[in-house]
Order: C-alpha cells, then sequence, then structure tokens
C-alpha cells in the first residue's frame, strides 16, 4: 500500500529513502512511491533494502480469513 496512491501491485522496483522509507515503483516508470499503511500512521523506517525485501516476501501471496490478498504495509 503506499500512501500517495493506494494499493500498487504488478513488477515492482524497490529501494530506501534518505530517511529509511520503503519506495516503491512501477518497473519502467520514473515515480517513486512512500510504502505506507491502512492506519495513516508514519512509514516503517528500514536499516537495508534487504530487510524491506524480506518483509515484503513474508507476506507476498498471502490471504486473510475472508480470502482477500494481503497487501504490504509498512
Amino acid at each position: 500500500m503506499t500512501e500517495e496512491e493506494g494499493t500498487v501491485s504488478g513488477d515492482l522496483d524497490v529501494m530506501l529513502d534518505d530517511s529509511g522509507k520503503g519506495l516503491v515503483r512501477y518497473r519502467g516508470t520514473e515515480r517513486w512511491y512512500t510504502i505506507g499503511n491502512i492506519e495513516a500512521e508514519p512509514p516503517h523506517t528500514w536499516e537495508c533494502v534487504a530487510d524491506l525485501v524480506k518483509a515484503i516476501k513474508k507476506v507476498a501471496g498471502t490471504r486473510d480469513v475472508a480470502g482477500n490478498a494481503v497487501v504490504f504495509e509498512a
């Protein structure tokens, strides 16, 4: 989920900004979005991109009890 545009899915690139917040963009595009959360709390910060990728992969493809796809939140 991104702060600027809501849920993002598809082939994505991820990186960290200077403050450690996770950024995501669709591959082949120029605009980066901040990874946010449904509660609109300040986004989590990460020590390195590898930690962010690990957290994303942990929830990738999972579903909640109602069968809805779980989006990654920071």
